[in-house]
């Protein structure tokens, strides 16, 4: 397992021993010396990037924003533009494979991009130029040095590694909740010159879009918008009159609680607990008009029981926006049911839809986008490269393929398991997502890095996240059973890195994270 990060002052004497095992043993571009170590002219103005391997650096590069760069010293012209130049690029011959090299290109591309500047430049020796090329560099002089130590000045932009034919391979896969990784003929579908929204192949396209929702919903009535899942539900929301109760269990209950207090909504809370039960008494004592949940609580990776509204004789609404694709679910004894096109349907954001069980009738108090009752099909502006990647990825979505996620789901438990990790697994666990702890002590921004370096997209940027401490990995997307248990392995190989001691192997027992909302923090209440 090779972890990647910048160096510290510690690893400087490593950095020098293997810069000098390259640069004057392997590429005889300096004079040998007794020590067996080659500091750089430029050291002090380095910012390092290593890659290590049980304390073991086993590749580095060296960034440097200073000019004039060492190319320019040598004559060299460098293009028009703002960029880092890499140096002393070198990987122990046990660990040279693409992967390697990825993961440090990934970490140094990532400092490039918080630096805002246009992109790379490097001295690239002409005996890997096919590997250079394949991660997107590209040659703007003429190669440069002595025979047995030549090099080729390069350039590579951002836009450019992640367009190359190895990034193309070697990219990070996302296994987020959004977006996720769609498949070819999806992004085939959005490259494609736009329809006119008023044509009748739009129309088509769109009634054939929303009778496969139909279908798999088992609403009679889909209504699309553009936007994400907050816009149909706040549709939604201008259609809820009465006093009504909102299930909540973690981040997304809250936020549906924001979305019916915005439109002056009068409601209860009841309180869903980790394993997604509630107190269904509490309907019986309130008599709300509505009741409105979640089906699956990303924040905590867990499905909320909707088991007790399928009698119900109330107004029922649904947001199941990271529910939908990930299991088979009936929803007909809903009124309304909000999702999107940017998860488990495999598609990019950019679509929202509002199943319901009767027509919708025409509101004169809400906005215009609101008033579902105007879209006859289509009422504003559409988007139909947006609809012909949905019509591709529901086509695509088949029940094994839905069916899947659970499949993927216990392949990623049991690869936490088999490598360490005594992870509890939450009787009401969600098939698409699942969100893992990060011990006392150890960073999950750190290990969301890693991952990313590594080659795999995480959820943990989100401040609800962060303070909790946690990642979330998703398996939404065209992910596959191998993804999940090499990141399942990674994570577990990581964490017992970080924890083990002469006294212990590393090995954890992980419990179910109490993962808390922005609103808690921001209102300063502990939970």
């Amino acid at each position: 397992m090779i972890v990647y990060r910048k160096a510290s002052s510690s690893d400087f004497d490593a950095i020098h021993r293997l810069n000098y095992e390259t640069f004057v043993e392997e590429i005889p571009q300096h004079p040998p010396n007794l020590e067996r170590r080659l500091v750089d002219k430029f050291h002090e103005e380095n910012t390092y990037w290593i890659g290590e391997v049980n304390g073991e650096v086993v590749a580095m590069c060296a960034l440097r924003d200073e000019r004039p760069f060492s190319l320019e010293q040598k004559g060299v012209c460098i293009p028009d533009g703002d960029w880092l130049e890499i140096r002393l690029l070198a990987v122990k011959k046990a660990y040279r494979r693409n992967r390697t090299f990825a993961g440090l290109m990934r970490a140094v591309i990532g400092d490039a991009t918080e630096r805002e500047v246009d992109g790379i430049v490097i001295s690239g020796t002409t005996r890997e130029q096919v590997l250079y090329r394949r991660f997107g560099f590209v040659p703007f002089a003429d190669p440069i040095g002595p025979e047995e130590a030549r090099y080729v000045p390069m350039v590579l932009t951002r836009s450019a590694f992640y367009e190359s034919k190895s990034a193309s391979t070697l990219r990070p896969k996302s296994l987020l909740a959004g977006p996720v990784e769609c498949s070819e003929r999806v992004r085939a579908r959005l490259s494609r010159q736009p329809l006119p929204h008023r044509s009748n192949e739009t129309s088509r396209m769109l009634e054939s879009v929303q009778q496969q929702l139909t279908k798999r919903i088992g609403l009679p009535y889909v209504y699309t918008l553009l936007g994400s899942g907050t816009v149909a539900n706040d549709a939604v929301a201008s259609r809820l009159n009465g006093h009504g109760v909102i299930l909540c269990a973690g981040e997304f209950g809250e936020r549906l609680m924001d979305h019916a207090s915005r439109v002056s909504l009068s409601f209860d809370v009841i309180q869903a607990d980790r394993k997604g039960k509630w107190d269904v008494s509490e309907l019986e004592r309130i008599k709300p008009d509505w009741v409105w949940t979640v089906h699956c609580e990303t924040s905590l990776g867990i499905l909320i029981d909707l088991t007790p509204l399928h009698a119900w004789q109330g107004v029922v609404v649904v947001d199941a926006i990271s529910a939908v694709g990930t299991l088979v679910y009936d929803y007909s004894f809903a009124d309304f049911v909000t999702f999107s096109s940017g998860k488990a349907l495999r598609n990019v954001p950019g679509l929202a839809f509002v199943a319901m069980r009767e027509r919708a009738e025409a509101l004169r108090d809400v906005p215009r986008y609101f008033d579902l009752s105007l879209y006859q099909p289509i009422a504003f502006t559409q988007s139909e490269p947006l609809l012909s990647a949905m019509d591709v990825a529901l086509e695509e979505l088949t029940e094994e393929k839905v069916a899947s996620h659970e499949e993927k789901m216990i392949v990623l438990i049991n690869s936490l398991r088999e490598n360490g990790l005594q992870i509890e697994l939450n009787p009401a666990q969600s098939p698409g997502i699942i969100t893992i702890p990060v011990p006392f002590g150890q960073s999950s921004i750190e290990l969301g890095r890693q991952l990313s370096y590594q080659g795999y997209l995480v959820q943990y940027e989100s401040e609800y996240l962060k303070r909790a401490n946690v990642i979330q990995v998703s398996t939404m997307g065209w992910t596959t059973p191998r993804m999940m248990r090499d990141v399942g392995t990674y994570i577990a190989e990581w964490m017992q890195q970080k924890t083990a001691t002469p006294e212990s192997d590393g090995s954890l027992k992980l419990e179910n994270p109490d993962v808390p909302s922005d609103e808690f923090f921001v209102r300063g209440v502990s939970n």
